[in-house]
């Protein structure tokens, strides 16, 4: 096999550590969703994770807003994270591959994953993290 389709076939760069976006950002459990969605909107991200005490207990994305919120309840501004988020906060390892975390995704039907290093979330990789891991991979298969 040559030395080029090797290449294009290697995976040494497929890791959510590439891919994954390195800002971890998050909010109390004590939060409203306003509040949430303020967030994501001032910081460009479609989630945060929700911390109490000091530990990450639940996320909230953009579409738990639209879907669990802002469609089923008469007062949105009123509700708390705490009472709409997605728990747990489902992690991969940085050094998994892409399309791992792709299947974890499609399994649990989320669009959000946090990435995590000794246990410690670092990063997150979401829906839209697979826009350039895809251009990435097609762009070396068309060269």
């Amino acid at each position: 096999m040559s030395e080029e389709l090797k290449d294009r076939r290697s995976t040494k760069n497929d890791e959510v550590r590439f891919y994954m976006t390195q800002a971890v950002i998050s909010i109390s459990n004590k939060a409203t969703v306003t509040e949430a969605a303020q967030t994501m909107c001032d910081t460009g991200h479609g989630s945060v994770l929700v911390e109490k005490e000091g530990e990450y207990i639940g996320i909230v994305t953009e579409g738990d807003i639209s879907e669990r919120v802002i469609a089923q309840l008469d007062k949105p501004i009123e509700v708390r994270v705490e009472t709409m988020m997605s728990q747990p906060v489902i992690t991969i390892e940085s050094n998994k591959l892409m399309v791992t975390a792709f299947l974890i995704m499609e399994k649990n039907k989320i669009r959000h994953i946090a990435v995590s290093e000794n246990d410690k979330i670092i990063g997150m990789v979401s829906i839209r993290d697979f826009s350039a891991y895809y251009v990435r991979k097609l762009s070396k298969l068309l060269k």
